[in-house]
């Protein structure tokens, strides 16, 4: 019997059997995938940047990821983009502009399939066991005797014996749900997403995350546009959608009908990725008995990379802790419960906070370009945290109640939720 298998080779379990190996322990990887640095799957591929962002502050160098807080690295040998501005643009072009005064990156955009490579060669020199083009279809937990799992291959069926096992399967977290953990845990939905890379465009610029905000471009989200590793010319576009209301329905509204048309009008999609979300409420205890589930499949939608590659080396500790006595998935539990915003106490309210100061809203597009335009001609603070961003935006928009109040009543009174985020000390208004 070996004393961990790991279920998932993405960043969070491919670092929990490198840490765990490193620990002394015999670990097992198993990865439905052939070839994990093949991404087919849409996801987040920027190293952010900013100071404390999930309880870290990262640094790039010398080849390396350096976890600066958490006190350790990985290797990453691949391309790295900076992204230094944070552009928000409504539906006339007023522009809201998040980057620091001496341009310093606010965030990387990197290729996650070298960053999978560097760390399964990792995980490969410590003597895990990695057996790819291996799907996980269930198991049971054996208390005092372990767990079991089983699992198919080209050969076949067969069972995996160990004494913990950590789920890191990402996102739609099918095993977590059979191991119990998702057990009166708050579902939210399902939405799609589709990562078009394409060359070609003409006066986007680069180097930049850029948000497209009003009906113009989507109706219920707002575009994204950043960098691609693919080539130099090339740049993402994410789309979101719902079942009745595909994401390519969207991306060819984009293209023929929107202010974004003649930007794409020689456009050439050269790779597309998507991807189905399952968005759980984040689990506050995420292990039972000798199962510990970890990264996306624990969390709300997504930890990103880094976040997944610190859940890794914790749970990989944590494991070396529960085998020698002590109470590591507690620690494990007490320090995922405090890096991430989404897991404060109140979830449902972060989650409802969330939503509320989500820069859309319920906003008409004249709505937006006004409040865009109040904010137009300087450069705000330069973070690139998703929770974050728009605190600062409708902190510097709160700025100018009193002028909303006398020019545009109606708004202001659709703005009463988020003064109301201000009087609880949520948003904060400086000078």
């Amino acid at each position: 019997m070996k004393d961990l298998l790991v279920i998932g080779a993405g960043p969070a379990g491919l670092m929990a059997a490198y840490t765990a190996a490193k620990n002394g322990l015999s670990v097992i990887l198993v990865e439905m995938k052939k070839d994990i640095t093949n991404i087919t799957r849409a996801c987040s591929a920027q190293f952010v940047l900013d100071d404390g962002y999930e309880g870290e502050k990262l640094e790039v160098r010398d080849g390396k990821l350096i976890f600066t807080r958490n006190g350790f690295d990985v290797p990453y040998a691949g391309e790295i983009i900076p992204i230094i501005h944070n552009y928000m643009i409504s539906p006339k072009g007023h522009r809201v502009v998040f980057e620091y005064e001496d341009l310093r990156p606010t965030a990387l955009k990197f290729d996650k399939g070298e960053l999978l490579r560097g760390m399964l060669d990792m995980c490969m020199g410590a003597g895990v066991d990695v057996r790819l083009n291996t799907m996980a279809l269930n198991g049971e937990d054996k208390g005092g005797s372990g767990v079991t799992v089983k699992v198919r291959n080209a050969d076949g069926e067969y069972e995996i014996a160990s004494k913990k096992l950590v789920i890191a399967e990402g996102v739609n977290c099918k095993l977590t749900e059979r191991f119990g953990l998702n057990e009166g845990r708050a579902y939210f939905g399902r939405p799609l997403i589709c990562n078009y890379t394409v060359t070609g465009t003409t006066g986007i610029p680069h180097n930049s995350w850029i948000q497209y905000y009003g009906d113009v471009y989507h109706p219920f989200t707002e575009i994204m546009v950043g960098e691609s590793t693919e080539c130099e010319d090339a740049l993402e576009i994410t789309v979101g959608g719902i079942n009745d209301m595909k994401p390519d329905m969207f991306y060819e509204k984009l293209v023929n009908d929107s202010p974004l048309s003649e930007n794409l009008k020689d456009a050439r999609i050269i790779k597309k990725t998507g991807c189905s979300v399952k968005s759980y409420l984040s689990l506050e205890t995420p292990y039972k008995g000798n199962v510990l589930s970890i990264g996306d499949g624990a969390g709300h939608i997504e930890v990103i990379n880094q976040g997944a590659i610190m859940c890794g080396y914790h749970a990989g500790n944590a494991v070396f802790g529960e085998l020698n006595g002590e109470r590591g998935f507690e620690a494990y539990t007490e320090w995922w419960n405090g890096a991430f915003v989404f897991n404060c106490e109140d979830k449902v309210g972060q989650l409802k906070t969330y939503g509320a100061i989500n820069i859309k809203q319920a906003l008409a597009d004249d709505e937006i370009d006004y409040v865009f335009a109040l904010l137009e001609g300087k450069s705000y603070c330069g973070h690139f945290d998703q929770y974050e961003v728009p605190r600062n935006f409708w902190s510097e928009v709160l700025k100018h109640s009193e002028r909303i109040e006398n020019e545009r009543p109606e708004l202001y009174d659709k703005l009463a939720g988020i003064r109301e985020l201000q009087r609880t000390g949520f948003i904060k208004v400086g000078r």
